[in-house]
């Protein structure tokens, strides 16, 4: 591994996100006054921009389609400094969107997702990328890949390979690829999909973490959104609680996560710091409207991991 100049990948999604933000209660069946910003997204791509901001040279592995969304999410990458080369373009395919809508708070509370085009990214088509994948120093994985797509990847990449658990829906898509996996990051509903383990609060994720680290998982992260992060590898388990923060969005904080624990491990932090880092970057996040906050930068983070720690 350069520690020097890390290089890292990300095989997922990225599409244009679509929110809408209530400036009131929302009122159901009506028309509601705010805001309506379109903004690149998914969860791949956006775990990618979270990583070239901390300073890691990251390569974006997505489908996009021959649309004018395609367009924004190239044009998102270059201004990220994330390599698009490795993307795939699909002729005559939309490029996957995500719309949203949350409340006054910034708490999403619909959302429909449109990303049928992930289904394109097959163990055939990935197989054109497995020599370029495995010169990284780390893969990241979201589960908006197909089963069988996490499942090759994770037999025929040799780096370590991290995955972000994406939704109830698609966490089990994981689940043969867990026995080859550095890390990953569930949120609480997620991890009890993949465990079986109903998820309530620290103890029970506490649970839940073991549980994934028995099924051969090397580091669990496991998510309660504001009350902080459960984590355990093979000697460990512990809780920290999430830092206070002035919430407007909350939309990419778990990619923000994910992103930051990547970043961790790259650098060969320890079980506790990979988690302090992702609370970290996650609470960077939620600061702002856009779903990757601009102001994130190692700088950034490890200023607010210093105020978590102290």
């Amino acid at each position: 591994m350069d520690t020097m100049h890390p290089r890292c990948a990300v095989v997922g999604a990225a599409n244009i996100d679509i929110g809408g933000f209530p400036s009131g209660r929302i009122a159901m069946q009506d028309s509601n006054p705010g805001r309506v910003r379109l903004s690149a997204g998914g969860v791949g791509r956006n775990i990618a921009c979270n990583l070239a901001r901390l300073g890691i040279q990251t390569y974006l592995v997505a489908p996009l389609g021959t649309d004018a969304f395609a367009d924004i999410v190239r044009a998102d990458c270059a201004r990220a400094r994330v390599c698009a080369d490795l993307t795939f373009t699909f002729d005559g395919e939309a490029s996957s969107s995500y719309l949203f809508i949350t409340d006054a708070n910034g708490d999403m509370q619909l959302a429909v997702n449109d990303m049928s085009i992930c289904d394109r990214l097959t163990p055939a088509a990935l197989a054109k990328r497995l020599d370029a994948l495995n010169e990284m120093d780390a893969v990241v994985l979201d589960a908006n890949l197909p089963a069988e797509t996490l499942k090759f990847l994770a037999m025929n990449l040799r780096v370590p390979l991290l995955a972000d658990a994406v939704s109830t829906a698609k966490a089990p898509r994981l689940l043969a690829a867990l026995p080859r996996l550095a890390a990953v990051k569930p949120n609480a509903i997620e991890a009890e999909t993949l465990t079986g383990i109903p998820v309530h609060g620290p103890d029970s994720a506490a649970r839940a973490a073991r549980r994934l680290i028995d099924m051969g998982v090397k580091r669990a992260f496991i998510t309660l959104g504001e009350r902080g992060v459960c984590c355990a590898d093979e000697a460990h388990t512990l809780f920290l609680p999430g830092p206070a923060v002035k919430m407007v969005n909350t939309t990419g904080a778990g990619d923000a996560f994910t992103a930051a624990l990547t970043w961790g491990q790259i650098h060969g932090l320890d079980l506790r710091d990979c988690a302090v880092a992702g609370l970290a970057a996650a609470s960077i996040a939620v600061e702002s409207l856009d779903t990757v906050n601009p102001d994130i930068d190692e700088s950034a983070l490890r200023q607010r991991m210093a105020g978590i720690e102290g």
